[in-house]
């Protein structure tokens, strides 16, 4: 199997976005697609942006032109994907709508391309068997720009030559790929991140403690610079709730079910970053004031009053409705299922 030098992306979201940065930072030919007419006017723009925001200074105005010119913005998934190498479906995650992309992709792909999803926490077994190809679909999790990991995993039927061809495209990118080693819902990294984030949740929900006190010590125990309600923000409470949907969905376990605080503020159109609010106010939360990892920097006083309740539902009732803010990037309507850091 010959290197993967063009590549078509089908979902121009904030994950389709950060995938065709990698990719045209490495020079490769990258296309770009997404059903909505929207996304995909911002999708060029955007990627621009990431060039010119992490290697703009390396690469000056002649190399970033020259960077852009590799990425192709179309209107069509089948000149997205016809003649490439490799496809890589970054659509929401939610199942029946994967399984739809990837018949579509199947259907105009050349018969030796590969298909890779690009999932937080669904199987690639259930998507492979919309194509022809169940040896050619792979599994792969990108995080932010900044986030050089990405967990690998094959399904059963997922040819050797298929896993190697990725690893190589993968480290070509200079990312750091980790293959997990048997097919499992969530990967294996990914999964002890879904277990900080659900205890997170349900601390939160059930009045526990607090966004500012679960990052704080977070932050002085582990020596990061962003906690775990960070974290969630950046990632997008929206696609928070299609992951833990998502694990609901498989196991039927109550513990499983999304708490209430969760799809309250989706509900609220407050998922972090890309509405300008979360369990933080942005673009200037309060865990990067001086002083705050101190405790020495005050809570707004509806912050204060909101945590002064107390009891296992406090959080149940604790959010004010607020007038939703304009989405600040989006991939579909909220940006649904494309902003995830781990997810």
């Amino acid at each position: 199997m010959g290197e993967l030098s063009k590549v078509g992306i089908v979902g121009a979201g904030y994950m389709g976005r950060r995938i065709a940065y990698s990719c045209v930072l490495s020079g490769r030919e990258t296309r770009l697609y997404d059903i909505s007419p929207d996304v995909s006017g911002r999708a060029y723009d955007a990627v621009r942006s990431l060039v010119i925001e992490r290697d703009g200074r390396r690469l000056h105005s002649e190399g970033v032109a020259s960077t852009m010119n590799r990425l192709s913005v179309t209107s069509s998934l089948e000149t997205c994907v016809s003649g490439v190498d490799l496809v890589v479906e970054a659509v929401p995650e939610v199942l029946e709508t994967k399984r739809q992309v990837f018949a579509e992709i199947d259907r105009h792909a050349g018969p030796e391309t590969l298909i890779a999803t690009n999932t937080s926490s669904l199987l690639g077994a259930p998507l492979a068997a919309m194509t022809r190809r169940p040896d050619k679909v792979v599994n792969f999790n990108f995080g932010h720009a900044e986030h050089r990991k990405v967990e690998v995993m094959a399904h059963s039927g997922t040819s050797q030559a298929t896993v190697e061809a990725t690893l190589a495209f993968l480290r070509s990118l200079d990312l750091v790929p980790i293959l997990v080693r048997r097919e499992i819902m969530g990967y294996a990294t990914n999964r002890i991140w879904r277990a900080v984030k659900k205890e997170v949740l349900f601390l939160l929900d059930q009045g526990y403690s607090t966004p500012d006190d679960i990052d704080r010590g977070w932050m002085l125990d582990w020596g990061t610079v962003i906690g775990p309600c960070g974290l969630l923000d950046r990632i997008g409470l929206d696609v928070i709730l299609d992951v833990e949907r998502v694990y609901y969905q498989a196991t039927g376990d109550p513990s499983d079910r999304p708490p209430k605080i969760l799809t309250d503020m989706v509900e609220q159109e407050r998922l972090g970053i890309k509405t300008g609010e979360g369990f933080y106010m942005y673009p200037n939360p309060r865990y990067q004031q001086p002083g705050w990892l101190e405790g020495k920097f005050e809570e707004p006083r509806s912050a204060q009053r909101n945590n002064a309740q107390n009891g296992p539902q406090s959080s149940r009732h604790r959010i004010v409705r607020r007038r939703a803010r304009r989405p600040v990037a989006a991939g579909s309507p909220r940006s649904r299922g494309r902003s995830r850091h781990l997810g």
